[in-house]
């Protein structure tokens, strides 16, 4: 009897943790089975960093489920592999969706086709319906309205896009699309009178740092030197978010600079008086850090063709060029060419690590073993997320690492293109 009541004590105190860990549920469907499905949510949109909050995979037939926890609506992205799709979430929501990732032709990587989402059913109040009924009225009108508005500045345009919106969409049930029409109204107003959408749409209002309608407003408003310091002394919270601004904007134009830069960062983040200053100070510093110039390269363990585990780390006494490649093409076969005759002019100047996608691996197996290639080859395998770590978004794509795995250039040309300039370049300095 005792074990009896025990139990029910502790049913009792995990009840909540069951009941409210997982309060979002998206089912779906994809045209790639057996995938990795990842559901990342926006941090915040200054940064647009991201966290997973849920992971699996699809099945055979392409099924999934994502279950996860949010207290407010979430501007999001599911992952098919490394193929995603934008999606706004909601607390409670249950959401069934279809993904299609489109079979990619041969050709530039800017002409693919983006994978697009399918809505079967969702259960969040209503909220989805509206906000994307909201987004894409707004986007017609302005389309429809554009000479007026941005040529003839008739403002009085925006009065008529309230009625209009109502009689379309309906009355707005949400803070979030509310929001989100405000600032969408602020833009346009930009085009006009800065200090107007200054003073009525940043000065003493929240900084909603989920809306990517506002922060576009907060961008727009930030490049046009139009805050005074005394509008910055009583907005605070919005001035530790123009200085970030300006600190990330100072990164790129003086690389010399980058250590004060991250000290910088760093203060803001431990003595900040907004939590989301704090989290949009780490983020920022994660991501001017990311493969910039000198930082640590992302490792890696693969296999081989023969089996044999191959690390990184295997190559820390000498300079790396990794060459990353998909499907084989005319591209592929002269940029292997060139790199070929390239690769016997280094000598022993910088070692040469191809990485090719697991289902092509096997064909440049027998390329090298046709072509003689003498450097490594290596099978990505499984680790796919090893292209989102190095930032691959086309293939074939190089990356020059220093001594000790750090980066040396990322992204670097290609071998047509002064990829022998910067491999001599950076090795002269070490």
């Amino acid at each position: 009897m005792r074990n009896k009541s025990v139990f029910i004590l502790i049913l009792t105190f995990l009840y909540p943790i069951f009941a409210f860990g997982q309060n979002i549920s998206v089912q779906g469907k994809t045209n790639v089975p057996n995938a990795l499905v990842r559901l990342l949510a926006y941090d915040e949109m200054f940064t647009c960093e991201q966290t997973q909050i849920a992971e699996t995979q699809s099945d055979k037939d392409g099924k999934f489920t994502l279950k996860a926890d949010i207290t407010d609506i979430t501007p999001s992205q599911i992952a098919i592999n490394l193929e995603r799709v934008d999606v706004i979430l909601k607390p409670n929501g249950i959401y069934d969706f279809e993904i299609v990732v489109p079979e990619q032709n041969e050709g530039s990587y800017f002409e693919k086709e983006q994978p697009y989402l399918k809505i079967n059913s969702i259960d969040d109040d209503g909220f989805y319906s509206q906000m994307i009924a909201t987004q894409t009225f707004i986007d017609d009108f302005i389309y429809d309205n554009f000479n007026q508005l941005y040529r003839g500045r008739k403002m009085s345009l925006l009065d008529t896009l309230d009625n209009q919106l109502i009689r379309n969409v309906g009355k707005i049930e949400f803070q979030y699309i509310r929001d989100y029409v405000k600032y969408r109204k602020a833009s346009v107003v930009m085009t006009y009178n800065k200090n107007k959408v200054l003073s009525e749409y940043i000065d003493n209002q929240e900084v909603l740092y989920c809306q990517e309608a506002y922060m576009d407003v907060f961008f727009d408003i930030a490049k046009v030197n139009v805050m005074t310091d005394d509008f910055l002394s009583r907005n605070n919270q919005v001035a530790e978010l123009v200085k970030m601004q300006n600190l990330r904007k100072a990164f790129y134009e003086n690389q010399k600079a980058k250590n004060v830069i991250y000290s910088e960062l760093k203060t803001i983040e431990n003595t900040s008086r907004y939590q989301k200053n704090k989290l949009i100070a780490r983020n920022l510093a994660k991501q001017l850090e990311k493969l910039s110039h000198d930082s640590e390269a992302p490792d890696f363990t693969l296999k081989d063709k023969n089996g044999k585990t191959v690390k990184l780390s295997d190559y820390k006494n000498t300079m790396v060029l990794l060459q990353f490649v998909d499907r084989r093409s005319s591209l592929t076969e002269h940029e292997f060419a060139v790199l070929n005759d390239l690769q016997r002019q280094w000598n022993d100047t910088i070692e040469v690590i191809t990485i090719a996608t697991a289902e092509l691996f096997q064909d440049y197996v027998q390329m090298f073993d046709n072509k003689g290639f003498k450097w490594q080859l290596l099978n990505l395998g499984d680790n796919i997320l090893l292209l989102e770590d190095y930032k691959i978004k086309m293939c074939p794509a190089y990356v020059i690492l220093k001594k000790n795995s750090r980066i040396g250039m990322s992204p670097a040309p290609s071998p047509d293109h002064d990829l022998e300039k910067h491999v001599r370049r950076i090795s002269k300095y070490l």
